[in-house]
């Protein structure tokens, strides 16, 4: 099935242990000191027994957002990028449409396909 963006892929970004935070922080703190160090709001924010979903905004500019993964397992922080179109330049709007075209929710929660994202530091 053709997607509008593409394939998707989640790239590693960092572990809670390289932001400083202890292995069982809370997970409201963990997603704040994330946002902190990015500069950026939580425009959309769906929490789930798995993982965090988050659409990260700058302030004020409704256009500027990004997908982030937050696997609560492994502790690891992804971000979601698009074979086409930029993966930074998002609306709350097209974030939505994005998780209801990808089955981002579905795919998330499927412990087979977290399974397959890379640790970070791996290929």
């Amino acid at each position: 099935m053709s997607r509008s963006r593409g394939h998707l892929r989640f790239e590693p970004l960092f572990t809670t242990e390289e932001l400083g935070l202890p292995e069982h922080a809370n997970i409201a703190h963990v997603v704040k000191v994330f946002l902190t160090i990015g500069d950026g709001v939580a425009a959309r924010w769906i929490e789930m027994p798995k993982c965090v979903l988050l659409l990260q905004t700058v302030a004020g500019i409704p256009e500027s957002g990004a997908i982030y993964l937050y696997d609560r397992e492994r502790h690891q922080f992804y971000l979601a990028v698009f074979e086409q179109g930029r993966e930074d330049a998002l609306t709350t709007t097209e974030f939505e449409q994005l998780v209801a075209e990808y089955d981002l929710l579905g795919y998330i929660e499927n412990r087979s396909n977290l399974t397959t994202l890379s640790p970070a530091g791996e290929a």
